[in-house]
C-alpha cells in the first residue's frame, strides 16, 4: 500500500511514519522542506515537495505519487497570526482542499488526526475548527477513520520542554483552576499503532475512535509525576481561568510560540477523557490495535529519559 502523510516530520509524524514502514507499507511524506524529511527518515522514506496551503501544490503532489491512502496528522496548538498560521487555515483550510482533491482523484482511504474534545458547544476555536474539519472529511464521502487523541505523552511533547526550561529558571507554575482539569494521557507509540493498523482494517472504515491511556488524572497529579522523576521542587500559583486567558492573550502578543495561550485554556471546557460524548468508540487503542494502551508511568519514565 501506498501512503501519502502530511505533518510526517512532526512530534507524532515521525513515530506514525515508523510504524507505517515496520507494518511493509510505502511511504510518501509531503513537505516543503524535503532535506527535513530526508534527515529523519533516509531513504526509507519518499520526501514529496508540496505546499500543502496552495491548492494547485496539493494536486501536484498527489497526481506524482497517486497513493492509495491519506493519513493527515497537520495541526497547530496556538496560532501565529503574523505568519498566516491560523487554526482556521491549518485545521480546516488545509484538510477540506486535501479532501477534495483526494476525491477527484480517487483515494481509497483517508485517516484523519482530530483531537479529544470536539464539540458544537466547545468554546476553542482549536475544537472548534477540528470538529469542521472532521465535518468536511464525512461530507467528502471518501471512505475514512477518524483519531480523537487525549493528550499525547512522548519525549516530543511540548509541555515537558517548556516545563523544564521555564522551572528551571523560576520554580513557579501557574495552575488554571488548580489544575483540577482531568486527562487521559495517551502514549504516542499507542497513537501511531492505532493509525497504521487503521489502515488494512477495513472494519474501521467510517468510524471516529477516541485513543486514551488506561488512567485518568488531574492537569495537577500529571505534573507531580513529572517534575518527581525530574527531582525538582516546585511552587503551584492557582489562579482562576479568566485570569490564564488574560495571560494567554499577552503572552500571544509578545511571544511566537508562547507556553500559554488563551484558546489553550478555553480547551479546557471539559475534562479531555475519553467516553463523556458518546459518539466514538472510547477504547480506541484496544479495539483497533489490538494492543492494551501503554500505562502512564511507563510512558512517562520512556518519555523523560529520552530528554
Amino acid at each position: 500500500m501506498k501512503v501519502f502523510v502530511t505533518g510526517a516530520t512532526g512530534f507524532v509524524g515521525k513515530y506514525v511514519v515508523n510504524e507505517l514502514l515496520a507494518q511493509g507499507l510505502e511511504v510518501h511524506a509531503a513537505a516543503r522542506d524535503i532535506s527535513r524529511v530526508r534527515a529523519i527518515f533516509g531513504k526509507r522514506v519518499s520526501p514529496v515537495d508540496a505546499d500543502l496551503s496552495d491548492r494547485d501544490s496539493i494536486r501536484k503532489a498527489l497526481q506524482i505519487v497517486m497513493p492509495d491512502a491519506i493519513v493527515h496528522l497537520i495541526g497547530i496548538i496556538a496560532e501565529i497570526r503574523s505568519k498566516g498560521i491560523t487554526f482556521e487555515r491549518v485545521h480546516l483550510g488545509i484538510p477540506s482542499e486535501l479532501y477534495a482533491i483526494a476525491k477527484e482523484i480517487g483515494i481509497k482511504k483517508v485517516v484523519h488526526m482530530s483531537a479529544l474534545g470536539v464539540h458544537p458547544d466547545a468554546p476553542s476555536l482549536y475544537h472548534k475548527t477540528k470538529l469542521r474539519a472532521e465535518q468536511a472529511l464525512r461530507a467528502s464521502g471518501l471512505p475514512h477513520t477518524i483519531f480523537r487523541p487525549s493528550v499525547i505523552i512522548g519525549p516530543e511533547q511540548k509541555l515537558f520542554s517548556d516545563m523544564r526550561r521555564f522551572t528551571g529558571i523560576v520554580p513557579l507554575v501557574p495552575l488554571p483552576a488548580g489544575g483540577e482539569h482531568r486527562m487521559q494521557p495517551v502514549d504516542v507509540r499507542d497513537v501511531a499503532r492505532s493509525f497504521a493498523a487503521s489502515l488494512v482494517k477495513t472494519e474501521t472504515d467510517n468510524r471516529v475512535y477516541e485513543l486514551c491511556g488506561p488512567e485518568v488524572m488531574s492537569f495537577r497529579e500529571l505534573l507531580d509525576a513529572v517534575f518527581s522523576m525530574w527531582q525538582r521542587r516546585v511552587l503551584y500559583l492557582n489562579l482562576p481561568k479568566c485570569v490564564m486567558i488574560w495571560a494567554g492573550r499577552v503572552a500571544e502578543r509578545i511571544m511566537d510560540n508562547p507556553p500559554i495561550s488563551s484558546d489553550l485554556i478555553r480547551m479546557m471546557w471539559k475534562d479531555n477523557v475519553c467516553g463523556l460524548y458518546g459518539d466514538a468508540v472510547t477504547c480506541g487503542v484496544k479495539a483497533v490495535s489490538d494492543n492494551e494502551p501503554t500505562a502512564f508511568l511507563e510512558s512517562l519514565k520512556w518519555s523523560l529519559a529520552r530528554k
